[in-house]
């Protein structure tokens, strides 16, 4: 029901922890018929040198496409999130 009544629906993703567990699995599902609203963002993407982002954006994009399905792929929004300066030289 609250798809229905939001504007845009954030889903976070950690750089350092990937795992779409079952119930993640389920919220998606949930969520199908409002994909305009969802946002994938992969999170402290600046704890992570540049070579392993790009590998760490294939694994979501790998995961994200089990789960939802769509022969449309998905955009990913990467950041990091936190008033500190970034921990990679170099990152986003």
């Amino acid at each position: 029901w609250f798809a229905e009544r939001s504007d845009l629906i954030l889903i976070l993703f950690d750089a350092h922890k990937l795992d779409i567990s079952d119930e993640l699995k389920e919220v998606m599902a949930n969520l199908r018929g409002h994909d305009d609203k969802v946002r994938i963002v992969l999170n402290k993407s600046d704890q992570v040198t540049p070579k392993q982002l790009m590998r760490v954006y294939g694994a979501l994009m790998w995961n994200l496409g089990k789960v939802l399905r769509s022969p449309e792929v998905t955009r990913i929004y990467i950041s990091s999130f936190w008033s500190r300066p970034y921990a990679e030289p170099g990152a986003v």
